[in-house]
């Protein structure tokens, strides 16, 4: 969306770690906004994360394609579940803790370097 309409005026970045992404929502959205649905789905890069590694390999993507063009938000949905689904039980709590620290920290960079908004 445009600034004036409330919307950061850039391309988003979907990282889904749980499968939840709807199209169809989107382009409910973009009817009552007056867009064309195409152009705001056109204006997504998605991409479907199915475990940790995978997620940290999409964030160095996603941080290429940021120096390519203009985004204005990210969003991780959810950050933490694959954290919790690999590294499960109480003997890699510790392992779990320092990776998904590591996760964030670079989420932080991120933002603060390319100047845009995470969800």
């Amino acid at each position: 969306l445009p600034i004036d309409m409330g919307g950061g005026e850039g391309k988003a970045i979907y990282i889904d770690t749980e499968g939840s992404f709807r199209p169809e929502r989107l382009l409910a959205i973009a009817e009552r906004y007056g867009l064309s649905g195409q152009d705001v789905l056109d204006n997504i890069a998605y991409a479907r994360a199915y475990n940790t590694d995978h997620q940290i390999q999409l964030l160095y993507m996603a941080t290429a394609m940021m120096c390519e063009s203009r985004y204005a938000v990210l969003i991780v949905d959810s950050a933490t579940s694959l954290f919790r689904t690999d590294y499960s039980g109480r003997g890699e709590l510790a392992a779990r803790q320092m990776q998904l620290a590591k996760f964030m920290r670079m989420l932080l960079r991120i933002t603060d370097e390319v100047r845009l908004n995470m969800i």
